[in-house]
C-alpha cells in the first residue's frame, strides 16, 4: 500500500508539473503562416523553445545535425548558427553567444530558443499574449490597428486597413458623454471618455470579433487588446463601465460577470463612492442587494438576472425581486436573461 501511495503521489507530482508547461499550447507563425508542429512550443524560464527544424527550415536554412558531438547547425547564404545540446555559448558566423536557455533534446526531438534562433538569421520575432503565439516575420493574428480617436468610453475611432471606422467594445457599457441626447451624458461618462483616451488614444491595438462583426449603426463590434490585455476587461476591473452583452456576441460573458462582480464588491470606480457623490447621476440611485442574492426578478416581465446585468438599472424598485438560486427562479416561474445569462 505504501509503495501504491508513493507511487500515485509521484504522478500527481509529475502531471502537476507537466501541467504547468503545457497548460495552455503555444502557437507558431512564421511569414504569417502557422505551423502545424507535431512537438509543440513551450516555456522554459520565461524562453519560448521551438523545435530546430521546424524554425530554421521555415526560415531558408538549411539543417545539419552532429549526433555524435550533439550539435545542430543552421546554414542560410550567409548566416551560420551553431547550437550545442545543453551548452549555452552557441555561435552566429563563428562569433559566441551566450543564451540564457541551452538547446535541448525532448521526446527525440531538438528544441532551441526561438528568439535567439530567428533573430540570428535576421527575422522579427514577437509574442502575442492575446493567442499565445510566437511571430516571426508575422502580423498579429487579430490585426494591428493605430487608434486616431476616442469617441468616448467604450467606442473608439481607427485606421482600419485604410478606412476610417467606428469600433465598438463588445460587452460593456460606459456611461453616456456625447449621446444626442444631452440629458443622458453624465460627468461619469466624461471621466471615462478622458481615461480610455489616455488608455488608448494614438496607441496600436488588436481587435478580436465575435460572431456578429457590425452592429445596426455599422459600427465594428469587438474586443479590443492593448499591450497584451484586453481594454473591455480592463474597463470592467476599474469599475468604469457595466456588463452589456447581447447573443450571439457572448464569448466572454463569464469572465465579465466574473470581473464586474470583484469591481462591485470592492467598491472601484463608478461602484465606489469618489465618482458617484460628483456626479449623483451616474447610475439609477438603487436599494443595495445584499450579497446572498444570486439574482434579481423581474415581477413584471418575469425574467430573472444577475445582479450586475444592465437590466437590472432599468427596473422599477417595485418589481425587483431577490432570488437565491437559478432552481428558486425557475421554481417560481422565471426565465433566465438572454443577456446575461443566456
Amino acid at each position: 500500500m505504501r509503495r501504491v501511495l508513493q507511487f500515485v503521489v509521484i504522478l500527481l507530482i509529475l502531471s502537476i508539473l507537466f501541467a504547468n508547461v503545457y497548460a495552455s499550447e503555444i502557437s507558431l507563425y512564421v511569414e504569417n503562416v502557422k505551423l502545424e508542429l507535431e512537438n509543440k512550443p513551450f516555456i522554459n524560464n520565461g524562453y519560448t523553445l521551438v523545435p530546430v527544424r521546424a524554425i530554421f527550415e521555415n526560415l531558408g536554412a538549411t539543417v545539419e545535425w552532429d549526433g555524435i558531438n550533439k550539435i545542430v547547425t543552421g546554414k542560410t547564404e550567409n548566416k551560420t548558427v551553431v547550437l550545442k545540446i545543453d551548452n549555452k555559448i552557441a555561435t552566429v558566423n563563428g562569433v559566441p553567444i551566450e543564451l540564457a536557455v541551452p538547446a535541448q533534446i525532448i521526446n527525440g526531438s531538438t528544441y532551441v530558443p526561438v528568439r535567439f534562433v530567428a533573430e540570428s538569421l535576421g527575422a522579427e520575432v514577437n509574442w502575442d499574449n492575446n493567442t499565445r503565439s510566437v511571430l516571426v516575420n508575422s502580423d498579429y493574428p487579430y490585426g494591428k490597428y493605430n487608434v486616431t480617436r476616442v469617441v468616448d468610453g467604450d467606442t473608439i475611432e481607427l485606421d482600419f486597413n485604410g478606412t476610417k471606422e467606428k469600433v465598438r467594445l463588445i460587452g460593456i457599457d460606459a456611461p453616456e458623454s456625447v449621446h444626442p441626447d444631452a440629458d443622458k451624458n453624465v460627468e461619469a461618462g466624461k471621466i471615462v471618455s478622458e481615461y480610455t483616451k489616455e488608455k488608448l488614444e494614438g496607441k496600436e491595438i488588436a481587435l478580436e470579433f465575435d460572431v456578429q462583426e457590425r452592429d445596426q449603426y455599422g459600427r465594428l463590434l469587438a474586443y479590443v487588446w492593448v499591450d497584451g490585455e484586453m481594454y473591455n476587461k480592463h474597463l470592467l476591473s476599474v469599475g468604469y463601465a457595466q456588463v452589456s452583452t447581447y447573443p450571439p456576441n457572448i464569448k466572454y460573458v463569464n469572465d465579465f460577470i466574473e470581473i464586474q462582480r470583484n469591481a462591485r464588491e470592492g467598491h472601484i470606480g463608478l461602484w465606489g463612492e469618489t465618482i458617484e457623490t460628483k456626479e449623483q447621476n451616474a447610475t439609477p440611485k438603487q436599494t443595495p442587494i445584499p450579497s446572498d442574492v444570486k439574482y434579481i426578478g423581474n415581477a413584471n416581465t418575469k425574467k430573472f438576472h444577475y445582479p450586475e446585468c444592465s437590466s437590472v438599472n432599468d427596473m422599477k424598485e417595485s418589481n425587483k425581486i431577490a432570488i437565491g438560486s437559478r432552481d428558486d427562479a425557475i421554481k417560481q416561474g422565471y426565465i433566465p436573461c438572454k443577456r446575461c445569462n443566456p
